[in-house]
């Protein structure tokens, strides 16, 4: 009891002190009041943090299972973060649940004191997608869940168009994962061969069907199914179609918006000629602020209020290209039509299902698409077997009772350690330079053939231009065995056992590999923090960096002519640890 009075005073007095220097709420200073106080706020276990596609959306699994626990567990505290942007749009899906009074929720700006302070304090921390950029690090005693947010068609991590970049912070937050809820196995082999969790995921993969589904099951409860249909001005005699292409750029950028936004606008427009039917239209997240602010688009856009899953329990028949929202419709047994307007999709991005075996007609063409609609009734039986084959393999455990299974699991969950075993993590740093670049390269060739093996670069480096060309043209050759993680914390000089603690977890989301390698003569403060992630440091000579290690506790254990072995602790690992110095000098 003391000691628990001791530290909240010692939190308090620290809190001062932070709000006295403090100037603005920008992430960078947002970043620093959370590492501050890293080490000493406490965990309160009766509290749960909710963040949905960053803070801009109160919606899928995340928001099925918030109106879950709440139903089971009356003293549990529901926070949910939302840009200050989205209030007004969060604030009516509350309401339209009945939830916009309930004492257990709050809803909290993203990046705001109160948002830090309960990310640090949550006993639960459930998203469905990424989590905080560079902020958030899962603190001992913390539960993450993460839902991601469907069943992939399109290409993922590693395997689409600047998927080295546009991974790393997926892999950094599913590696701090305590329990990754997927739909269905073929997505679970996805994630760990593009995602590269092999060797390096110590949480759990539920399979137990999807939350966000469980409406598609069960239907609305008929306060929210009646507000729907009079809001969409539903009626028995007309179909209503749902138009949800998604965005076939890759991780990096979006061009050609304006193209694309016009492209939209023409097919609901043809879509809207076909009698007896009503059409409505939701774009990927990239385009619906754009969507929402073009009155073109008045009349096909869905109010904010109606989460996706509740449209696609009213709907009669989807039309999309590849995303990932027909494989939750399979749920609803009613029809799909596939319609790619874009001409190079499967060049510039790519699928993992070939289009002749989607469980419903294909086209590319816009006067076949109004012509499949119109004669749903013809075609219809052709697909009954591929589309009941599909329902078996992605949504077979789709019942109405996955998110009670779900949060049954996570209640008698307990926080896991970090794996430590034959992983090596190898120091990118100055990979372009000619005098490394061939050397360096083939290091890793030669590590990855018989070691789990991942690099870490220093983000500043790899966006410069020229330096990220070499570095690209480098890593080609390994990356088929090899993953990245990315350094985007700013370089200070003022960087102490601590501050390298926290920086080096938020680059390898808290993994600790069995033994890093520094190559590098020189030493850096990307080094510093890199060497606070393995227990055993293969490195050359380098007297600075010898004085940092023996700082944080590192002893040195064996040395030759060109390299050291520093471990931490008892060293259990020397035969690992040669068969990885043989390896170096060759």
């Amino acid at each position: 009891m003391i000691k628990s009075i001791l530290n909240n005073l010692k939190f308090i007095y620290r809190d001062f002190l932070w709000r006295k220097e403090r100037v603005t709420n920008n992430h960078e200073t947002a970043k620093k009041f959370y590492d501050d106080h890293y080490q000493s706020w406490p965990i309160n276990s009766k509290l749960i943090l909710y963040e949905m596609q960053d803070g801009k959306e109160l919606d899928d699994s995340p928001f099925a299972i918030l109106r879950e626990w709440i139903s089971l567990d009356q003293q549990m505290e529901h926070v949910i973060v939302v840009r200050e942007t989205e209030i007004d749009k969060v604030n009516r899906v509350l309401e339209y649940w009945g939830l916009q009074k309930h004492e257990s929720i709050h809803v909290l700006i993203y990046e705001s004191y109160e948002h830090l302070k309960q990310l640090l304090c949550a006993k639960y921390i459930i998203t469905n997608a990424m989590i905080f950029s560079d902020i958030f690090v899962k603190r001992p005693g913390q539960i993450f869940i993460n839902t991601w947010h469907g069943t992939p068609l399109k290409k993922m991590g590693y395997a689409m168009p600047g998927g080295v970049m546009g991974s790393w912070n997926v892999i950094r937050n599913l590696l701090m994962t305590n329990y990754l809820v997927l739909p269905n196995d073929y997505t679970a082999g996805i994630f760990k061969k593009d995602y590269r969790l092999e060797n390096l995921y110590s949480g759990s993969i539920l399979l137990q069907g999807y939350p966000r589904n469980d409406i598609l099951v069960n239907g609305l409860p008929q306060k929210q199914s009646q507000e729907l249909k009079v809001d969409l001005g539903l009626n028995s005699r007309k179909r209503l179609i749902l138009y949800a292409p998604t965005w076939s750029g890759d991780a990096t950028i979006i061009q050609d918006s304006e193209q694309e936004i016009n492209r939209y606008l023409s097919i609901l427009d043809s879509l809207s000629q076909i009698s007896d039917t009503i059409t409505i239209f939701k774009p990927h997240p990239y385009f619906e602020a754009t969507v929402n602010s073009d009155k073109r688009f008045k009349a096909y856009n869905i109010p904010n209020k109606f989460g996706t899953n509740v449209i696609l329990s009213e709907v009669d028949m989807l039309i999309t290209d590849y995303s990932s929202l027909f494989f939750d419709y399979l749920v609803t047994g009613k029809p799909i039509v596939f319609f790619d307007a874009k001409e190079n999709y499967q060049e510039e991005r790519g699928t993992y299902i070939d289009v002749n075996e989607l469980p419903g007609p294909y086209t590319k063409k816009m006067e076949e698409l109004v012509e499949l609609v119109k004669s749903e009734s013809v075609w219809r039986n052709q697909y009954t077997d591929r589309y009941e084959t599909f329902r078996k393999k992605f949504v077979s455990q789709d019942d109405g009772m996955a998110t009670q299974r779900v949060i049954n699991t996570i209640q008698k969950s307990s926080d896991d350690t970090a794996f430590v075993g034959e992983t090596v993590l190898v120091n990118g740093e100055d990979f372009s330079e000619k005098k490394f670049s061939e050397s360096n390269r083939e290091l890793v060739q030669r590590i990855a053939t018989s070691y789990d093996v991942s690099l870490a670069i220093f983000e500043a480096h790899v966006l410069d231009y020229w330096y990220g060309y070499q570095f690209f043209n480098n890593i080609d050759n390994v990356m088929a065995s090899t993953r990245v993680f990315v350094n985007k914390n700013a370089t200070t000089k003022k960087l102490n056992q601590s501050s390298a603690l926290i920086n080096g977890s938020r680059i390898t989301g808290g993994q600790q590999f069995g033994i890093l390698v520094i190559p590098q003569k020189h030493f850096s403060i990307h080094q510093k923090e890199i060497t606070t992630t393995a227990k055993t440091i293969i490195m050359v000579k380098n007297p600075t960096r010898e004085l940092w290690l023996s700082k944080i506790g590192f002893v040195r254990y064996l040395e030759n002519n060109d390299f050291e072995i520093w471990a931490k602790g008892s060293y259990q690992d020397v035969h690992f640890a040669k068969n990885i110095m043989k390896m170096l000098e060759k």
